[in-house]
């Protein structure tokens, strides 16, 4: 007598405005990776929050980044690109040159 007990499934939304529609893409790809149900059913309620203008998105892309399981909570950094001027970079590598030749 044991009973299957239903599996939460993924809401959908007729919605056509482009930041719920990058909102949803967000919640789908979580939904779709992860397998337990307690967490699909708190996605739920964070889309439906969102869907009704409960919570705003930058709530609801803070709360929805705890269940992503590639998440390492470091932000993409650009790596800073040190330029010189051409003078200064001819002089340098001279002067590398000039090392590196009696060094031996």
């Amino acid at each position: 007598m044991a009973t299957e007990e239903e599996s939460i499934t993924k809401l959908t939304f007729d919605s056509t405005d482009f930041k719920f529609l990058a909102a949803y893409e967000a919640y789908s790809k979580v939904f779709d990776e992860t397998i337990k149900e307690g967490v699909k059913q708190q996605l739920n309620e964070l889309v439906t929050q969102l869907s009704s203008d409960e919570i705003s998105y930058p709530q609801f892309y803070r709360r929805i980044g705890d269940f992503r399981e590639e998440y390492d909570g470091r932000e993409f950094r650009r790596a800073r690109i040190q330029g010189s001027r051409k003078f200064a970079y001819r002089r340098k590598e001279q002067e590398r040159a000039r090392i590196k030749r009696h060094k031996r």
